[in-house]
């Protein structure tokens, strides 16, 4: 039987991380002429913590735990719309760990430098276009397609140029990665990476719908039409939950993704697919039901929720698109 309530352990981990990003890592900070928190350093204590390299061998700098943790820790980090390199930090640790390279496994999770995620075409091969969110110039980059996934120098990017985001909480750069310059490749048939991406993917997308959720619920309580508050409205209760139920739904199915990649069960990409389309609708869905439900100030640079939809834009790609995982999930045979 899977287990999917979080023990004591998992708990107080996702607590402290939370309670972490609370303090340094405020949505506030997204805000029009917010005062600009200072990302190196952060990323620096991030790195202390242990966040990046939870998931590795101590031979890699890391803690010996696995796939469950990262998912937890990915998820706190879409709640607080933290930047997706993160994310490409936790998975250059990876891949230097498969490639048999532990000092610079170690050296890639330190969180002295920023890594750039790529996004490509899923069959892309040789020189390929890509598009790198948070990328700093002379930074490497974590990029992957269907065949494996890889983390490449600054040499290997040509033609890069600055580009306009939607979500402009990142950066966001165009240009052409040679694929054949990878410091370390890993296939996807050596080890189970791009399903760890995805699984982590789907975590971040889940946080990102939990926490518009949570500032449309606080919202519906304090905004008041009629003298009284909105919330109490039987149409704006079940928005709300609505909101909480693709959540939940979508929660639930990550982690039987995550346990399903992580004892390599014969259906676990289908699980994988099924619970990054769950979480992007989430994602989507909520961030949308957020924005309406706090009327014309949800439209406004100053009123957090907008962050939200942005940024499930951007995990939705990465994730491959919501209609191209619907196509993915119909496809897979039917269970015997």
């Amino acid at each position: 039987m899977w287990n999917i309530l979080l023990n004591d352990d998992e708990a107080m981990i996702t607590e402290s991380v939370r309670a972490f990003l609370s303090a340094e890592m405020p949505l506030e900070r997204l805000r029009p002429k917010a005062v600009q928190a200072d990302w190196q350093a952060i990323r620096r204590n991030m790195a202390e913590l242990g966040w990046f390299a939870v998931g590795l061998s101590e031979e890699c700098g890391g803690a010996g735990l696995g796939l469950v943790e990262e998912m937890l820790i990915q998820r706190e980090f879409g709640r607080y719309v933290v930047s997706p390199s993160t994310l490409a930090i936790v998975l250059a640790g990876h891949i230097c760990s498969a490639a048999g390279d532990p000092a610079r496994a170690v050296e890639a999770t330190s969180g002295e430098a920023a890594v750039g995620l790529a996004l490509l075409h899923p069959d892309a091969r040789g020189m390929a276009p890509a598009y790198l969110f948070d990328w700093q110039e002379g930074g490497r980059i974590v990029a992957w397609t269907d065949a494996g996934i890889g983390l490449f120098p600054a040499a290997a990017l040509s033609g890069w140029r600055p580009e306009e985001a939607m979500d402009d909480s990142l950066t966001l750069h165009s240009g052409t990665l040679a694929l054949d310059k990878a410091i370390h490749w890993i296939p996807a048939r050596q080890s189970p990476l791009l399903a760890r991406a995805r699984v982590l993917i789907a975590a971040a997308l889940v946080g990102l719908a939990d926490h518009a959720c949570d500032l449309t619920v606080a919202y519906a309580k304090i905004r008041e039409q009629f003298g009284s508050p909105i919330g109490a409205f039987q149409a704006v209760k079940h928005r709300c939950a609505d909101m909480g139920v693709r959540t939940r739904l979508a929660w639930y199915q990550t982690n039987v993704a995550c346990l399903k990649t992580i004892a390599e069960a014969p259906d676990a990409a289908l699980q994988t697919d099924s619970a990054l389309l769950l979480a992007a609708e989430a994602a989507h869905e909520n961030g949308r039901a957020g924005i309406q439900m706090h009327g014309g100030i949800g439209f406004q640079a100053e009123c957090d929720i907008h962050w939200f939809m942005k940024r499930a834009h951007v995990y939705d790609q990465l994730a491959g698109g919501r209609l191209a995982l619907a196509r993915s999930v119909l496809s897979y045979p039917p269970a015997a």
